[in-house]
């Protein structure tokens, strides 16, 4: 499949420490990509890294081919990419349809804003019935539902999604991912940073796992959830 976004060789630092050693990595058009791994693994600052908000200090992230390296983040989000961060981060004491709405602020085709909130409570029905309700008082489960919606509302070609099933209730982790992949399902590709091996790679198309800052196992996903070295590459055994 055609890549929609690459990770070439990045290597980043916090202050003298560093924290990506050649880190690639490739997310086709319409896939779900995981990268998985355990703390302090990197995770989340290949998350920052796409994002804008953790500049690499060498390598490149392109965007349909385009280099988009240390582009500011409402660039990037203008760009085609959202994201679903760690936690949800919504606005608790605004309505359903507003913390929504906020997944557009980016957005300069106004008219089309409410065909495609029509569209999306098609996906989460559920939140069709909540809209006044505040997000701050909806439970875990459907907090992550708005903010998977929010960030569709950003018409994005690829989400994405922080540890999106942190948290949660067993019944509503399942919920969750037949979501991801409903949503993976209209055409928007999805890269989810998991510590969860197993409930993320029942869903992917293909899986990364990085242990402190390196890439260290790579495959198609029902490969890899069937592969023992998957359980040396979060224990620190030898994967080879």
């Amino acid at each position: 499949m055609k890549p929609l976004l690459e990770i070439e060789k990045i290597n980043s630092f916090y202050g003298p420490v560093q924290v990506h050693f050649d880190v690639s990595m490739s997310v086709p058009e319409k896939a779900i990509v995981c990268l998985l791994g355990g703390n302090a693994s990197g995770k989340s600052t290949t998350m920052k890294a796409i994002l804008g908000l953790q500049a690499p200090r060498s390598g490149r992230i392109l965007l349909e081919g385009r280099d988009i390296t240390g582009w500011p983040t409402p660039r990037i989000v203008r760009a085609g990419i959202s994201t679903v961060p760690e936690a949800r981060r919504l606005f608790g004491g605004m309505s359903v349809r507003e913390n929504l709405l906020m997944g557009a602020y980016a957005r300069d085709d106004r008219g089309e804003v409410a065909a495609d909130l029509d569209r999306v409570l098609a996906l989460f029905p559920r939140l069709g019935e909540r809209l006044g309700q505040k997000a701050g008082t909806m439970s875990g489960g459907e907090q992550q539902m708005v903010a998977m919606a929010r960030a569709l509302m950003g018409r994005p070609k690829l989400i994405c999604m922080d540890e999106p099933t942190m948290g949660l209730s067993p019944l509503f982790v399942d919920r969750v991912l037949e979501l991801i992949a409903t949503v993976n399902g209209t055409g928007v590709s999805v890269f989810m940073v998991e510590q969860n091996a197993s409930m993320a790679l029942r869903i992917a198309d293909y899986g990364y796992v990085l242990r402190t800052g390196r890439i260290v196992l790579e495959g198609p996903a029902k490969q890899l959830l069937a592969d023992p070295r998957i359980r040396g590459a979060y224990l620190g055994e030898n994967v080879a």
